[in-house]
């Protein structure tokens, strides 16, 4: 049957190739040309998968034939399938053709063969253990399949039994013997010589007077000491953790053969720079920063490291200080303190307060509207509380923080990380001085508790009051009504707030991407939370707790195309009820390391958001050196979960440019969907789209 379905599919090829206009050729013709297919025909049952066959090729598709490949690909087809058991498998036919466009179509036929099987396994040498306990380390066993891989993981499995006992020396070679045709068996031995046992003898490191690394340290990171049966996984170990360190070029572990039982180990190093400086500038239509790192490596040669981080400019500049001790009491975690002070701008809106008399003053005083709902004679003071209270601020602030940490990190296999900090905090959070604080009050305020008309508005007559604030009342008076107030020293103290805190935060990632700076593949994800005690100076104290999740994925779609997506969230909320919440854990979105297209922390809620949602999308295509990148970033703050919705976000927008120099330079141009913004609706729809637009440079990808 089989061979009826074999040249059935003869028949069918040769009339689909002269339907085609195929026309046979040889390698000769070929070379050169592009393959457009390469085409398997199974005889008998379908063995291995035709894209595993392919992947074993030097000729693959879309690539140009080259005639000296195709006997080494037909020769590791073959070897292919006898590594996998079947050992009579050949090549029963194969061709070229050439279609209209010039392209290469090969055609191979496989016969596969019948499986062979393991008839016996057998154990020669090994003493002193016992055959029973060797053959337990084998995974292969009689009957199974003849893979040649699985008689080299036996072999492996037995040499790491060995090693691991005190023989490093150890030899296991296989043999295949007594092939049997009839049943497709064979008999597979394996040859054991466990030779000498052998025991750690002394270290000895190369060239120590030359490195500045003290011994102390770099037999810290040894698992082993003089004495212990010699264990090539812990030299392994050993090499891996003094590689980790960072503080060397290379490491290399020495284990020469000195013809008796001891094995002495030479440890040769090559240190790294110990003191290291770096920089980087970020570049925007808003403001542009600068950062400096000065770093030692190596403090004292204990592998401590001092760092000092200073930068300059909005939306963050400060300078800190931090030690770093690793690998803590033989932890394999590395503890970090650090210290120093910062300043960070960000926008944020406020909402008035009518138990502040200190608002109510300076707002009645100066406030054309807000003087006339005074002057009614009926619930004037129930609608100026009702004004006050939804009127809001905005403002640039400035937090200025002073901040003292502890940090606990450990990694393990290569891809996780947990983290877990303590940190005592004291910061100050006021308007810009040099900048006008943006006032919008309520006019259609609501209604007040004492039974006034619910319209506002209906409270008086237009021909009486103007409320612009210039008919009614004395050119001398600062009238708040055109939105803006000056920041002046009685503001500043109204709207400053001095919290002190202590926090606790917890932080588990697991990070597979391939490139931390220009990932292609993989994924990021971040695990955040934090438990805080906070004390408002004026205030009483209250208790904070604030999360959030942030996952990134990276997705191939082609050579030079990859789809990169970023969702993060979270929130935050006072644990005692009516308690403020502190305004550096409010939430707030907008510029470069979140939603591009507007200004810096833009996007937020008044009084404080407590949740946060961040969506963003690039589609990166790289050739060579050049990149093309179009990007859409959505985000939103919420100060209550009732509030939140996917179609109040804002939206940002753009294309942008990369240069790849060892890591990549970006140049984004971005737009906002005008959320933000209320542009004149006489201009253009361009003219308004260019006035939105924002401009970012910096090194690495966006995120």
């Amino acid at each position: 049957m089989s061979a009826l379905i074999a040249v059935l599919c003869l028949v069918l090829a040769d009339a689909i190739s002269a339907q085609e206009n195929l026309r046979y050729i040889s390698a000769h013709e070929a070379n050169g040309h592009k393959v457009a297919r390469i085409h398997f025909v199974h005889l008998g049952e379908k063995r291995i998968k035709s894209e595993t066959l392919r992947s074993a090729m030097l000729t693959q598709e879309g690539e140009p034939f080259h005639r000296r490949f195709i006997k080494n690909d037909l020769s590791e087809l073959v070897n292919l399938y006898r590594s996998k058991g079947y050992r009579d498998a050949a090549i029963v036919r194969k061709y070229l053709r050439l279609d209209a466009k010039e392209q290469v179509h090969i055609h191979i036929e496989i016969d596969s063969g019948a499986l062979w099987t393991v008839r016996t396994l057998t154990l020669v040498g090994g003493a002193p253990f016992a055959a029973d306990t060797l053959r337990a380390q084998v995974s292969l066993r009689t009957g199974a399949p003849l893979n040649y891989g699985k008689v080299l993981e036996g072999e492996r499995q037995l040499q790491a039994f060995l090693n691991q006992r005190g023989y490093p020396h150890a030899a296991v070679h296989n043999e295949w013997v007594g092939d049997d045709r009839a049943s497709r068996s064979t008999e597979v031995v394996f040859h054991i010589d466990p030779r000498r046992k052998m025991y750690f003898g002394p270290v000895e490191v190369d060239n120590l007077d030359q490195l500045y690394t003290s011994q102390a340290l770099i037999e810290r990171y040894l698992h082993f000491e003089q004495g212990d049966l010699y264990n090539p996984e812990q030299l392994a170990k050993s090499r891996e953790q003094l590689a980790r360190t960072g503080l060397f070029r290379s490491v290399f572990l020495l284990t020469p053969d000195t013809g008796d039982s001891l094995q002495p180990v030479v440890v040769r190093l090559q240190e790294k720079k110990r003191i290291s400086l770096s920089s980087e500038v970020f570049l925007s239509n808003i403001e542009p920063r600068v950062k400096g790192i000065v770093q030692h490596n190596n403090w004292l040669g204990r592998g401590a490291r001092l760092s000092l981080d200073a930068s300059w400019g909005q939306p963050e500049q400060g300078v800190t200080a931090s030690f770093t001790e690793r690998n803590l009491l033989g932890m394999g975690a590395d503890l970090v303190l650090s210290a120093g002070v910062t300043d960070e701008w960000q926008q944020t809106k406020q909402q008035g307060n009518a138990n502040d008399q200190r608002q109510v003053e300076l707002l009645t005083a100066n406030d054309s509207v807000l003087k006339g709902f005074l002057s009614f004679p009926f619930g004037g003071e129930a609608i100026t509380r009702e004004y006050i209270s939804t009127a809001t601020f905005a403002y640039l602030s400035v937090e200025h923080l002073w901040k003292a940490e502890a940090t606990l990190t450990k990694g393990w296999r290569e891809i996780y990380q947990a983290q877990v900090s303590l940190s005592a905090e004291d910061s100050r959070t006021q308007p810009d001085p040099s900048e006008h604080i943006a006032y919008s009050p309520d006019i259609d305020a609501g209604e007040a508790d004492s039974g006034a008309p619910t319209d506002a508005d209906d409270l008086f007559d237009d021909d009486e009051f103007d409320f612009s604030g210039k008919g009614n009342f004395s050119a001398q008076d600062i009238d708040y009504s055109d939105g803006k107030i000056p920041a002046t020293a009685d503001w500043l103290r109204i709207l400053t707030e001095r919290e002190r805190s202590v926090n606790l935060k917890t932080e588990f990632l697991r990070d597979s991407r391939n490139d931390p700076f220009a990932p292609t593949g993989g994924a990021l994800l971040r695990l955040t939370g934090r438990y805080a005690y906070s004390f408002i100076l004026g205030q009483r104290q209250t208790y904070v707790v604030d999360g959030d999740a942030a996952f990134t994925h990276y997705q191939p779609l082609s050579r030079r195309l990859v789809l990169a997506l970023a969702l993060q969230g979270g929130g935050a909320a006072s644990l005692r009820e009516g308690r403020p919440l502190p305004q550096k854990y409010w939430w707030a979105y907008g510029g470069a390391g979140s939603l591009r297209g507007v200004e810096q922390d833009a996007i937020n809620a008044p009084g404080g958001g407590r949740l946060g949602l961040n969506m963003r999308g690039e589609l990166r295509y790289q050739r060579n050196n050049f990149g093309f990148v179009g990007f859409w970033d959505r985000a939103q703050v919420w100060r209550k979960p009732s509030q939140a919705t996917l179609r109040s976000m804002v939206d940002g927008y753009g294309v942008g440019l990369r240069y790849a120099l060892g890591f990549p330079l970006r140049l984004d141009i971005a737009f906002s969907d005008g959320s933000l913004n209320s542009p004149s609706d006489e201009k253009s729809w361009w003219r308004r789209l260019y006035q939105r637009r924002y401009f970012y440079f910096s090194i690495g990808q966006a995120f």
